[in-house]
C-alpha cells in the first residue's frame, strides 16, 4: 500500500511538473506571437513615417532613397522567410521628347497623372511604388509576390496609364502616353551579397527590351 501511495505521489509530482512545462510553453509561444505581431506593427509604423518624409515633390511618391531602404528591409525580410521579392521598373514612353515639345510644367502634370493612376494599384504593406532614377523613371517592390503576381500587378498598371487617355504628341509609338515595363523576381540567397541590387539590374535589363521591342509593354528577365 505504501508502495502504490508513493508512486501516486511520484506521478501526481511528474504531472504537475509537465502541465507546468506546458503551461510555460504555451506562454512563451503567446508572447513570441505577441512580440512578432508588435514588431511588424512597428515595421509597419516606420515604413510610413519614413514613406511621408521621403516625398518626391512632383510625383508625391516616396523617394528613390525611400525605394532602396524599403527593398533593402524586404530582401531581408524575405532571406529569413524564403519568400519572393520581385521589382517593376518603369518608364513613361518618350518623356523626355515630351518634357522638350511640351516644356516642363507640362512634363511634370504628366508624371503626377501616371503616380496618381498607378498609385491605387499599389496598397499593401509590402509594396512601394516610388521615383525612381532619371526622368520619366518609376520603381515598384513588391515582397511576397514572385514573377507571375508581378506581371499580373504590371498589366495592370500599364492599362492604368494608358485608359488615361492622355494625348502624347511626342510618342513615335501611339498617340497617347504609355509606360514600358521591366520585371524581374527572386528568392534571396542567405550567402549571398549584393543581389538585391542585381535584382534591379535585371529588372532595369527588362525595361530596355520592353522599350526597345516597341514600348508600352512588359518584358520579365
Amino acid at each position: 500500500m505504501g508502495y502504490v501511495l508513493a508512486l501516486l505521489a511520484v506521478l501526481l509530482v511528474a504531472g504537475g511538473y509537465f502541465l507546468g512545462v506546458r503551461r510555460r510553453r504555451a506562454n512563451e509561444d503567446a508572447l513570441k506571437t505577441q512580440l512578432d505581431e508588435r514588431s511588424e506593427q512597428l515595421t509597419l509604423v516606420e515604413h510610413e513615417l519614413l514613406r511621408r518624409t521621403s516625398i518626391d515633390p512632383v510625383t508625391h511618391l516616396p523617394t528613390q532613397q525611400y525605394f532602396q531602404d524599403f527593398l533593402e528591409r524586404e530582401w531581408r525580410r524575405a532571406s529569413r522567410e524564403r519568400t519572393t521579392v520581385s521589382i517593376v521598373m518603369i518608364e513613361v514612353d518618350h518623356f523626355r521628347a515630351y518634357n522638350d515639345r511640351m516644356g516642363k510644367p507640362d512634363g511634370d502634370a504628366c508624371l503626377r497623372a501616371v503616380a496618381d493612376a498607378m498609385r491605387p494599384l499599389v496598397h499593401r504593406p509590402s509594396d512601394a511604388l516610388a521615383r525612381y532614377g532619371g526622368p520619366g523613371k518609376i520603381g515598384l517592390v513588391l515582397g511576397g509576390t514572385d514573377a507571375k503576381g508581378a506581371m499580373v500587378l504590371a498589366e495592370r498598371l500599364r492599362q492604368a496609364v494608358e485608359n488615361l487617355q492622355r494625348a502624347n504628341p511626342a510618342s513615335t509609338s501611339g498617340p497617347v502616353l504609355t509606360i514600358s515595363l521591366g520585371v524581374a523576381a527572386a528568392v534571396p540567397d542567405r550567402e549571398g551579397a549584393w543581389q538585391e541590387l542585381e535584382l534591379i539590374a535585371a529588372a532595369e535589363k527588362g525595361l530596355l527590351q520592353a522599350m526597345d521591342a516597341g514600348r508600352n509593354r512588359i518584358c520579365l528577365v
